[in-house]
């Protein structure tokens, strides 16, 4: 008989799944593209110049099933929500509504234009603030709501929303949902007044960095076309540092884990010192600094975008099955709990020639497990056998160290709970499980947390876990 371990106790992936080791990584980042789009992308761009973002632009529309007239690019999401909220010429003091779980990066937006920000706390299950606790939270004071779609879990109701509050726009963040619909099969991006996207390293599509801007009501979309701010093109040098980086994001869903370390640790020093990363700087991630919102997306990036929009009904047909795949892999594990939303509209058998076009198109694969300890030692034998366990968002305002601004610790317990608990599965182009790894991300699951004594999820923080949704206000740091 095998050795029965505890939740979060180590385990020797090599001794029970030993055909998973050697295997190329299975990781987040790159997620759509592969090694020819590169040369594709520079063709295109060498043939049409500067034309290829309205070649870009057309093909991420027709995406989404709206007008050409209805998108802008950025060269960053957070640009294009800052461009957008700048248009609506809101009052110093004036009030928003963010997600209790969210990046740092939306709430520098507000910070760096005067504008009071308020969280709403996410349900115990789900990875989204609830229509209702939307509607709830809204006061007089209330001037823009930003409605998450986070991992691409479309946030339904907000045609509600909208009738209910006429007084308040409401700016869909798209960047984990690019392809997914509500139930009514209505695309993520077109449902409020506005969305933003992201085409950072991590996303569904990649150009890099870079961003959209979807105005999907015809009065605001005049509005902001008198207020467009005049964008500038990036220069040679930051578009080279973000092309090197795609390369290695690609590069590293290529190797065995241990040819990856070696290559890495070879190159992190002159990386570092000729400055051929593309990162976000820390004090930007502080609030300390303002990006470049005025950045545009540069042709190349854009022709790069296209190469990936042209296939978007195959890239988003392969995440279903990839998450229907999970959703039959990790079923009948207690303690490895999905969110209530991931309920799939597929089949688990469905390969991506026959998934429905109804339902999510996740980023990643989110769970919640019963502890930290149990998520990190799963982290860790994931990682054995060349899948990356992702932690993502491990704050309420990601990452952990981040401004915070305006967060007091407290106001949204189930989204702080959610981050000390939550696990990414990886999905996309670089993450199809071999046989051996599908056998490895269960052996690991029943092994820590997935099958605890009592088969009740969260027994070790049920005392600790808060109900409901809740709004919480904080004072500006």
């Amino acid at each position: 008989m095998g050795v029965r371990r505890r939740a979060g106790e180590a385990a020797p992936p090599d001794r029970w799944c030993p055909g998973a080791i050697g295997q190329p990584v299975k990781g987040h980042v790159a997620g759509a593209l592969r090694w020819r789009d590169l040369p594709a992308a520079l063709w295109h761009w060498l043939q049409r110049g500067s034309a290829s973002g309205g070649d870009f632009r057309a093909a991420f529309a027709r995406s989404l099933g709206v007008d050409a007239d209805e998108v802008r690019l950025f060269g960053a999401g957070r640009a294009a929500l800052h461009a957008f909220t700048a248009s609506l010429d809101l009052p110093r003091g004036a009030e928003v509504l963010l997600p209790g779980y969210t990046c740092v990066v939306v709430p520098n937006v507000f910070m760096h234009l005067g504008l009071e920000v308020r969280y709403v706390d996410i349900p115990p299950d789900d990875f989204n603030p609830t229509a209702e606790a939307l509607s709830a939270a809204i006061t007089p004071a209330t001037r823009l709501v930003v409605v998450p779609h986070n991992f691409g879990f479309v946030t339904e109701g907000l045609d509600a929303l909208m009738a209910r509050h006429p007084h308040v726009v409401f700016v869909e963040d798209a960047a984990h949902a690019w392809g997914g619909t509500d139930r009514a099969g209505r695309r993520a991006g077109t449902l409020g007044h506005a969305a933003f996207f992201s085409f950072e390293f991590s996303k569904p599509l990649t150009t890099g960095t870079g961003g959209a801007l979807v105005i999907h009501d015809a009065a605001l979309r005049e509005r902001f076309a008198q207020r467009l701010p005049g964008l500038h093109a990036p220069s040679r040098g930051v578009v080279l540092r973000q092309l090197l980086t795609l390369c290695w994001h690609r590069l590293t869903m290529s190797l065995p884990r241990a040819a990856l370390q070696t290559l890495t640790a070879a190159l992190r020093m002159p990386s570092r010192m000729l400055g051929l990363v593309a990162k976000t700087p820390d004090s930007e991630i502080n609030g300390d600094s303002q990006p470049d919102y005025l950045a545009g997306l540069h042709p190349l990036s854009a022709a790069l975008g296209l190469v990936q929009a042209r296939r978007f009904e195959a890239i988003h047909a392969l995440r279903r099955s990839q998450a229907a795949d999970y959703d039959a892999l990790l079923t009948n594990l207690p303690g490895w709990r999905r969110p209530s939303a991931a309920s799939a509209s597929a089949s688990a058998s469905a390969s991506p020639s026959n998934m429905p076009s109804v339902g999510p198109v996740l980023l990643r694969y989110p769970l919640l497990l019963p502890d930290t300890a149990t998520r990190d030692a799963a982290i860790r034998d994931l990682e054995v056998v060349g899948i990356v366990g992702g932690t993502w968002f491990d704050d309420v305002v990601h990452p952990r160290g981040s401004r915070r601004f305006c967060y007091a610790e407290g106001d949204c317990p189930n989204g702080e709970r959610a981050a000390r608990t939550v696990l990414n599965l990886p999905l996309g182009q670089h993450a199809r499980l071999s046989p051996s790894q599908r056998a490895a991300v269960r052996a690991i699951a029943e092994r820590h947390g997935g099958l605890d004594d009592s088969g009740v999820f969260g027994v070790r923080e049920a005392g600790a876990r808060h109900a409901g949704s809740g709004a919480a206000r904080a004072s500006s740091p």
